[in-house]
């Protein structure tokens, strides 16, 4: 039976990145993936968006994996020859009562040490998105940026090869056994792993997943978010990200319009919570949903501008009417001292937070160090 120093579960980007963290320390890495292949859930199945961090609540560790990965992420991609831009975030109160909210905004960018952040009105909110309706007031977040997704996936997936560690897909982790040196990895049909380290990477899985090594006390609700695509020469009206504000208890920043790196527009995401943690067959939102939502920032743009652009589930800690939109990401070795580290609630903004969540990681279990 194969034996490795750590054995990471889930091929998302996250888990990709902890997985090459440790590799690059010379640790033997094995990733366990069930999918037939890396980065088929929530790590392509998203906005591309690089997030500042300016919108994340101060003082938690997504905010300082947010503004640490952001840093890290425009280091990274380049050197991995991903698609990477920094394109900036315009965020918009539409109306004088969302200003407040704009506001603070601000002050967490400030406590967060978000550089680049300017107050604009709506003359030079329309400077930056000509096509834009006029609004309140507006942030210009310099720092915000967008990366080719899938592109990362693939970088990833291809530098781990070359480092030398192992990726096992179609591998449906169904037990765990701790042994003398380490733990027993095994799906049903028998394939089985031995591991010193085990890190559970696994997105909306993670609960599940925690709970074969005896820690049953959390959870993950899926939440689906769908998207909608513009198409034609309407594409040509955005040329960076919009935000605006969701309504109160809205379980997510907002659907928003993001122009990505292969030059496509997309509308979304929504944000619905789900029983499944696979999106459904066919879309919950109509595409005059999608239109209403973006119109109020581009106005003109109609239902036949629009098609479908997929859907991804989004791994929340924050239950269906809690009134939160974000938890706290979670990385937590339980059943301490078991050798097994958890990682919980890493939705938006995973993406952007992989490196840095790798060097957490890295450097609060080193393993493979000499």
């Amino acid at each position: 039976m194969p034996a490795y120093d750590v054995a990471v579960v889930g091929a998302g980007v996250v888990g990709l990145a902890i997985a090459r963290a440790f590799a690059q320390d010379g640790a033997s890495v094995v990733v366990l993936e069930r999918q037939p292949g890396p980065g088929r859930e929530q790590s392509t199945h998203n906005s591309g968006v690089v997030h500042s961090g300016a919108f994340t609540r101060p003082g938690t560790l997504r905010a300082r994996l947010a503004v640490e990965g952001n840093r890290r992420m425009f280091d990274e991609a380049p050197r991995l020859g991903v698609a990477i831009e920094r394109c900036g975030t315009l965020v918009v109160a539409r109306v004088d009562a969302d200003v407040p909210r704009l506001w603070e905004y601000e002050r967490w960018a400030a406590a967060n040490a978000v550089d680049g952040v300017q107050r604009l009105g709506s003359s030079e909110a329309k400077e930056i998105e000509p096509a834009l309706a006029p609004c309140a007031a507006a942030l210009w977040v310099t720092s915000g940026g967008r990366i080719d997704a899938a592109g990362l996936v693939r970088a990833l997936d291809n530098d781990l090869a070359r480092l030398g560690a192992d990726r096992r897909f179609d591998f449906d982790l169904a037990s765990a056994l701790r042994g003398d040196s380490g733990w027993t990895l095994s799906t049903r049909l028998g394939e089985s792993v031995e591991a010193e380290l085990v890190v559970n990477s696994a997105g909306v899985r993670a609960a599940r997943v925690a709970g074969l090594f005896g820690s049953t006390g959390h959870r993950v609700y899926p939440c689906l978010g769908e998207y909608a695509r513009v198409v034609g020469e309407k594409r040509s009206w955005l040329r960076t990200m919009v935000y605006g504000f969701p309504p109160p208890g809205y379980p997510g920043i907002g659907v928003h319009l993001t122009r990505t790196t292969s030059g496509d527009v997309l509308i979304g995401p929504t944000a619905t919570y789900i029983d499944s943690m696979d999106p459904p067959p066919l879309p919950h939102t109509s595409l005059a949903t999608f239109a209403e939502l973006a119109s109020a920032y581009l106005p003109g743009l109609t239902e036949r501008d629009l098609e479908p652009a997929g859907a991804g589930v989004r791994a929340k800690t924050v239950p269906p009417g809690s009134g939160e939109a974000f938890g706290e990401f979670e990385i937590v070795e339980e059943p301490p001292g078991s050798g097994v580290v958890h990682l919980f609630g890493f939705e938006s903004p995973g993406l952007t937070a992989s490196f840095a969540t790798a060097d957490h990681v890295r450097a609060h279990w080193p393993v493979g160090r000499t």
